[in-house]
């Protein structure tokens, strides 16, 4: 490899750039555009407020699978990072402008232990504007996992006529909202 790596930069044909660099660029004639179907079903503390995922179930359209495993992390780490803004992720600032949640301790960032076990399903249709059919697959659970989310916790309280909730949906607020239908335990 050494001699191969040392005569790439000192021995190459006249008229050529010596090296071992390359670059090139992929510009499709069009877009590839993936897509998923989510559905969350979730249980509400009424003691505490807590949303709680119970199931979730992902449906992603990727195209072409190249790697399995790398999909099925890139779906689950989408979903994950969609449920941060709809139940834990919130900048708060005081009344003059300082920001009280700028740390770890106050913001907070999903770990596998908020994280429900997500149920994930892959249907394949190939894009015809890529050479073997791939699609994005991390963005779509990001963009589906939040609405999910939200509906399900607003439909569960819909019963006592609410009909939105402000993200993050977060267990003060939920409770607030029992409290105020004087529901609460």
């Amino acid at each position: 490899m050494s001699e191969i790596a040392f005569a790439a930069y000192t021995n190459f044909p006249q008229g050529l750039e010596g090296g071992l660099e390359a670059v090139t660029y992929y510009d499709p004639p069009n877009l590839t555009f993936p897509f998923g179907a989510y559905v969350c079903v979730v249980d509400i503390d009424r003691g505490t407020g807590q949303p709680t995922i119970r199931e979730f179930l992902a449906l992603d359209d990727c195209g072409t699978i190249i790697n399995p495993m790398i999909v099925e992390g890139q779906i689950h780490g989408g979903l994950t990072m969609g449920l941060a803004p709809a139940l834990l992720e919130e900048i708060v600032y005081d009344d003059h402008g300082t920001m009280l949640t700028g740390t770890l301790m106050d913001y907070l960032v999903p770990t596998s232990m908020e994280t429900p076990r997500w149920r994930t399903e892959k249907t394949v249709t190939p894009s015809p504007h890529h050479p073997i059919g791939a699609k994005g697959v991390g963005e779509s659970p990001t963009v589906g996992a939040p609405p999910a989310i939200v509906n399900a916790v607003v439909d569960a309280l819909s019963h006592l006529g609410v009909r939105h909730i402000d993200i993050p949906i977060t267990p003060w607020k939920v409770y607030a909202i029992l409290q105020e239908k004087g529901v609460a335990e």
